[in-house]
């Protein structure tokens, strides 16, 4: 499911008797705001006037599915710019397509990747203005960000499929064209796969299935090794 500020465009026909997977992500609690890390001239105090609003984890997971999938043409995916981030802080991108950085924003921006300083042409891409760039091997993370702004920081997953969703913020996610046979279901979250067993989910011909996967307690904290 992708919203406006991230689209893409599939160049195959739909295909005939897929299905849809709808779901619910069972979340547990979001991660504590983090302690002060450096301190300024006052101390941090509890806004007195309205509760401070939980931090929200839902913009960096992904859901996908894996395996059983019909050969599909790689689509070209539209990531925007907006205001002082990425309209999504995290994508999952199908290997073979190709994703294309658009500026909405009144800012030039010089993005690169942490990992490979030749993936994005060199530049500035300015407001109004796109640059684009292929991933090929699924398995890779991409850190996209701009030196200049430190806090401007985009990640791009590289997955072996087509099947992706994005949970809105009460973790509702929908996958449609989707062809009958078995999955796996697995779930990203910021920079890493949730260590969980994969949910093996199987999609019906011209149907919807309900799934709702259920996250481990520590699902928000740091990689596993």
């Amino acid at each position: 499911m992708f919203r406006a500020a991230l689209s893409w465009l599939v160049l195959a026909p739909a295909i005939a008797g897929a299905g849809t997977l709808i779901g619910k992500l069972d979340l547990p609690p979001p991660p504590e705001r983090p302690a002060v890390a450096t301190r300024g001239f006052l101390d941090r105090s509890e806004n007195p006037l309205a509760p401070v609003k939980p931090y929200s984890v839902t913009p960096e997971l992904v859901v996908v599915l894996e395996g059983g999938e019909t050969a599909m043409a790689a689509p070209q995916i539209t990531w925007e710019l907006v205001g002082e981030s990425f309209a999504r802080p995290v994508i999952a991108v199908p290997a073979g397509s190709e994703v294309v950085i658009k500026d909405t924003t009144k800012v030039a921006r010089t993005l690169a990747a942490q990992e490979d300083k030749q993936l994005i042409p060199a530049g500035p891409i300015n407001p109004g203005g796109t640059r684009s760039f292929r991933v090929t091997d699924a398995g890779r993370t991409y850190t996209i960000g701009d030196r200049d702004a430190p806090h401007l920081i985009g990640r791009v997953v590289v997955v072996a499929s087509t099947l992706i969703g994005y949970p809105d913020e009460t973790g509702r996610f929908e996958i449609a064209d989707v062809p009958p046979g078995s999955y796996k279901l697995r779930v990203w979250y910021r920079d890493h796969w949730v260590a969980r067993s994969d949910d093996t989910v199987t999609i019906s011909a011209k149907g919807k299935t309900d799934f709702n996967p259920k996250l481990p307690a520590d699902a928000f904290g740091p990689a596993k090794k």
